[in-house]
């Protein structure tokens, strides 16, 4: 399925959503579940919990779809968004974050790991676990953008709209990765674009 198609419908979905159509609900709630799953567990090692925050989101899509915004414009941000605040909220109420560590959210992390399989030869292999490295000792606001922009496709607006910062910060951070890349491989800047791209 396109970018464009996907895009078409899910907004379909939220217009019939908002207009109280509960099979919409469920067709968001299977296309994006193990996305949002997947990116509450960079955030904390509880399953229970993860899913808990994601079922929260959901009823409360059904309970106040009157009151949903039209115009939401990526409805993928918008759950990864949602996702996200509950998480956060469930941590403080358990005394589990600090308003210290949310406030810079180190609590995010993920382990990045481009996949061998893309790998054509030796050296590129060799290339490929220093930049698995590299991306790895990124810091953790840092990686979260790289993570959402190049593996879980939002765009900078998606992606600043979500973690609640501005799109300067947002374009800002993923400049500095990428050019940290690019200097730390000055011979292999475009494959570096590419290879990011590719696994997106």
């Amino acid at each position: 399925m396109s970018d464009s198609s996907l895009k078409y419908d899910e907004l379909t979905l939220w217009h019939d959503l908002r207009n109280g159509n509960e099979a919409a609900l469920a067709k968001l709630l299977r296309l994006y579940a193990k996305s949002l799953i997947s990116y509450g567990r960079k955030m904390v090692n509880d399953d229970a919990l993860i899913e808990d925050c994601i079922q929260e989101v959901f009823i409360q899509l059904w309970q106040y779809h009157h009151t949903l915004k039209a115009d939401v414009g990526s409805v993928k941000a918008y759950l990864f968004a949602a996702v996200r605040r509950r998480i956060i909220a469930e941590l403080k109420k358990n005394e589990l974050l600090s308003l210290q560590a949310y406030s810079s959210p180190e609590y995010f992390d993920v382990v990045f790991s481009i996949e061998e399989k893309i790998v054509q030869d030796e050296t590129e292999l060799q290339r490929i676990k220093l930049i698995n490295q590299h991306l790895n000792n990124l810091p953790k606001r840092q990686k979260e953008v790289i993570y959402l922009k190049f593996f879980k496709e939002l765009s900078n607006q998606e992606i600043a709209e979500l973690m609640g910062v501005k799109y300067q910060s947002v374009s800002n951070l993923v400049h500095e990765a990428l050019s940290l890349l690019r200097t730390l491989f000055p011979d292999d800047a475009l494959w570096i674009g590419s290879l990011l791209f590719f696994i997106a």
